[in-house]
């Protein structure tokens, strides 16, 4: 039986939806998009053929690792899973048309660590696709970016006898945490790319709705704070002791401070703090796990700034010792107007889209494709973020167990970039 492209992108996001895997973990999603991609005539490239693999940021344990990789090997077999071994999970479809631009769209493929809901009212547990794996779901739509990812695939493979030019289906690895973009910079990877295109459904956004230009995004920094001290019994030598708590303590109240100095969008949250061993030792350790962001680079560097100065006065006062690790980062960065504008022109001739906005600043948090826009725009190339209302008939918020986005914005999605795909091989901005 023949399918529909529309209908294997539906597919597709209930395969992934069904199947989810947490950053530098997807090596299940990974093989599948290769296979995927080869069958429809792309070359492809996998792992450090696309990224920098040394120096990650923000891997997972070991042992939860060793627990992916080889589900994934029981699956696509152990010499198919080498090139994505060590967490080197970046895949690249590439399609060679003659001469013309380099286009490329990128795609993010993590989950998150939530639990999706069960209640009955929820679709994806009503039509039978909801996450088969405990802890771990898709509630950022990266489900659906991979899915119109391999949409757009099919369009270009049937109808490229009408393209002139090079395209890239670039697959990302670990965007939660903003943690994968900085692998693929490094690599050089992007380096001859004209264009450079992504898009991000919400499930806040109105359905037919599109934004051709965010440039809200925040620049920011995932840091891993830790102090060490000196352990000693707390009722008898105290004040022989190092408080690594209270060291981390002291810096968590003034850190909470520094979002309200100056102006512009200042965000300082402390998500997770974990310290000490028993009620009756001062604690030889504690750890912070902390994110900055900000409206403008100038504003991260100076929240970054000040958090490093905080953290050394800390430390320094109850005698302790301190680690800052990056473990994420991401820019702010700027939509190209022009490429914003034949964005907008092309969904203003689709049906589908009743409300095209050419850009907007509206704060959507932050983005790991803020540093591949960056990246190609050094280079004298141009990019855009897009936005897709993708809300279905209640309203749902991102990152939430019960997170869902209506089908009907996936091959809209697709068809749109290819629409765009055949705009640029005429009119190189």
């Amino acid at each position: 039986m023949n399918h529909s492209i529309e209908e294997d992108i539906i597919a597709y996001r209930r395969h992934f939806h069904r199947h989810p895997e947490l950053g530098w973990l997807e090596y299940c999603t990974a093989a599948f998009i290769a296979d995927e991609l080869l069958n429809l005539g792309f070359e492809v490239k996998t792992g450090h053929e696309v990224m920098h693999v040394d120096n990650l940021m923000g891997l997972p344990a070991e042992q939860d690792n060793v627990i992916a990789f080889e589900k994934a090997e029981k699956i696509f077999g152990q010499e198919k899973m080498q090139t994505f071994a060590n967490n080197s999970t970046a895949v690249a479809g590439i399609l060679k048309c003659g001469d013309g631009p380099c286009v490329a769209i990128r795609v993010d493929m993590d989950a998150l660590p939530i639990t999706e809901s069960n209640a009955s009212d929820h679709f994806p547990n009503q039509a039978g696709f909801v996450s088969e794996s405990r802890g771990v779901m898709h509630a950022c739509g990266h489900d659906a970016h991979m899915a119109i990812g391999l949409g757009l695939a099919q369009y270009l493979a049937k109808y490229k006898d009408q393209l002139d030019g090079n395209y890239i289906l670039l697959f990302q690895p670990a965007e939660e945490g903003v943690r994968g973009a900085a692998s693929i910079v490094k690599s050089g990877f992007l380096k001859n790319v004209d264009y450079l295109l992504a898009a991000h459904m919400w499930s806040n956004m109105p359905l037919g709705k599109v934004v051709c230009s965010q440039n809200g995004t925040a620049a920011t920094d995932k840091l891993d704070v830790t102090f060490y001290g000196k352990a000693v019994h707390a009722g008898i030598c105290p004040e022989k002791g190092n408080n690594a708590i209270l060291a981390a303590a002291n810096t968590i109240l003034a850190l909470h401070e520094i979002q309200f100095i100056g102006e512009g969008l200042k965000r300082v949250n402390i998500g997770r703090m974990e310290g000490g061993t028993a009620r009756n030792i001062i604690a030889d350790r504690a750890k912070l796990e902390i994110e900055l962001r900000a409206d403008s680079q100038i504003g991260e560097f100076e929240l970054l700034e000040k958090l490093e100065g905080i953290v050394k006065a800390s430390a320094h006062k109850e005698g302790c010792s301190f680690e800052i690790k990056k473990v994420g980062e991401a820019s702010a960065a700027r939509g190209d107007d022009s490429l914003a504008k034949l964005i907008s022109d092309e969904a203003n001739n689709m049906n589908c889209f009743r409300d095209v906005i050419l850009s907007d600043k509206t704060n959507r948090g932050s983005e790991d494709f803020t540093s591949l826009m960056i990246d190609v725009q050094t280079r004298g190339g141009k990019a855009c973020f897009v936005g897709v209302g993708a809300s279905p008939d209640k309203d749902l918020e991102h990152h939430t167990p019960d997170f869902d986005i209506a089908e009907a914005a996936l091959n809209s999605t697709a068809v749109l970039f290819f629409n765009l795909i055949k705009r640029l091989k005429k009119e190189h901005l």
